[in-house]
């Protein structure tokens, strides 16, 4: 079975008012598909040794030489989110649809400056290269309790250490408590490793990474094409959870339900730079080569929040009571760099008939890394050390490969497609985790000076969930999350 391990980190650093930069956003963070246009997804983004599309800016910026035209296309699309959530045997199926822009963009040619030189191309896409829209829910009755977490993760720490953000609110609504005055660092709780309660999540998270590129070709003599871009990321990310357990049955004397909500919002914006170059081996043959710089991302958490409810039985004879604390966080500003990324790529064209196309792109997510200003966050420095070792220690160098075919009949166009996405995971988690892979086909029809081309996108991942981490409990809440995201994509352009 593929696995992703996603887990929500919560690290306990006194009460620093940040929990969104974590390991798991900087993956988030740092895996792109690239392709946007209808074509290119259709033969699974295998566009690196193509060109003349484009999507060819986001992957190999040296396709841009090959145009022949001007030309301007618009992509819309339209996603269907499925998720199947396993949590001990009950299963419950979540939906997300949504409408967004795929991309546009824009390559105006003009004649080059010797016989040799013949073509220069100037582009400019506004592409998608990463869609955060997920949501998923689930429920059952297990044994064990987030309490033992906000019991674990507040140990050895006195009431005013405690993170406001976390166990700090467990222990303002009595969830909860010091059992003796004498030892205020020592904790306990109404639940514990052998209480049995209902539990349920809802996940839910919204947003896109958009890349607005502005990019250079050059055609050496229908042989060799060069070419190069800037690109401008621009990251809007949001999440919500909201977790409860209950119990049903009265089985303990104070606890009646709880529930625990995490919420925050994250923007920003980046710069990064590709190269690339295709060489036509001969009319038949080709290949490319592009290298990626990492992205300098600028990030700001604009809100994070958290809200604690607690019912609780103090007195049988006064009825239950609800205890609430929410705390929100000032404004935290700071910086993700993401890792280089080098793409080889081949195609075979046969005129008349068709072609098949395969790109190979190798990246180590383990190179990843925050930082902050030190002159205005200087106490978040070590926080930033933790988090780039558990990046360190977590992710490696991951292998994509995307693999496509186009048949040509006259005017019309058909495409398979097919991309594994490797894990990021290394180390001591399942090697096969994080696994993502697309199955696409596509249509498309190309008369003179316009053209229309759809496809479809189905992809395929599975990702396991944990709510909360405990050390010494042996309880682990799982939940087994099977991920069918489809997409329908439509590019319509026009060349002149």
């Amino acid at each position: 079975m593929l696995k992703h391990v996603f887990i929500i980190t919560l690290i306990s650093l006194f009460s620093l008012p940040l929990i969104a930069q974590t390991d798991v956003d900087a993956l988030n963070y740092s895996r792109w598909t690239g392709s946007a246009t209808a074509r290119s997804l259709g033969v699974g983004g295998a566009f690196g040794a193509l060109g003349g599309d484009l999507s060819a800016i986001n992957i190999n910026p040296g396709g841009i030489g090959i145009f022949r035209k001007s030309e301007i296309s618009l992509t819309p699309a339209y996603h269907l989110n499925t998720v199947k959530s396993d949590f001990s045997g009950n299963t419950t199926d979540t939906n997300k649809n949504k409408f967004r822009f795929a991309g546009v963009g824009a390559a105006f040619v003009t004649p080059g400056m010797s016989n040799n030189w013949q073509s220069n191309t100037f582009a400019v896409t506004y592409n998608q290269v990463t869609n955060f829209d997920k949501k998923f829910s689930y429920e059952n009755t297990t044994n064990g309790s987030i309490v033992e977490s906000f019991v674990e993760t507040a140990t050895g720490l006195f009431p005013d250490q405690l993170n406001d953000f976390y166990e700090g609110t467990a222990y303002d609504v009595d969830l909860i408590y010091n059992p003796e005055d004498d030892y205020p660092d020592l904790y306990a709780g109404d639940l514990d490793q052998t209480s049995s309660t209902l539990k349920s999540e809802t996940f839910e998270s919204t947003g896109s990474l958009y890349d607005l590129s502005i990019a250079y070709g050059a055609n050496y003599r229908h042989k060799f094409y060069i070419g190069g871009s800037i690109g401008l990321p621009f990251l809007n990310y949001s999440q919500k959870t909201v977790y409860s357990e209950s119990d049903p049955n009265n089985q303990y004397e104070f606890f009646n339900d709880m529930t625990y909500t995490e919420e925050y919002a994250t923007t920003g914006i980046g710069v990064n730079f590709k190269l690339g170059a295709i060489y036509k081996i001969n009319r038949q043959y080709r290949v490319g080569l592009a290298v990626h710089t990492p992205t300098n991302f600028s990030l700001t958490d604009t809100e994070y929040r958290t809200e604690m409810n607690y019912n609780i039985t103090y007195d049988v004879n006064e009825g239950p009571v609800t205890n609430e604390l929410e705390v929100t966080s000032d404004v935290v500003e700071y910086f993700l760099k993401t890792p280089w990324r080098f793409v080889v790529s081949g195609a075979a064209v046969v005129k008349n008939l068709g072609l098949i196309t395969a790109d190979v792109e190798w990246v180590d997510y383990g190179r990843n890394k925050f930082s902050f200003d030190t002159d205005i966050y200087s106490f978040y420095e070590g926080y930033a050390e933790i988090v780039n070792g558990d990046i360190k220690d977590k992710y490696g160098h991951a292998l994509n490969v995307r693999l496509g075919a186009e048949y040509a009949y006259n005017k019309l166009r058909a495409r398979l497609g097919y991309a594994y996405y490797g894990t990021p995971f290394q180390g001591s988690v399942n090697t096969t985790s994080g696994v993502r892979q697309n199955l696409s086909f596509g249509l498309g029809v190309r008369p003179d000076g316009v053209y229309l081309d759809l496809a479809f996108v189905r992809n395929l991942q599975k990702e396991l969930y944990v709510p909360y981490r405990t050390t010494n409990s042996p309880n682990v809440q799982e939940i087994d999350n099977s991920i069918g995201n489809n997409t329908i994509v439509l590019t319509a352009g026009f060349k002149f």
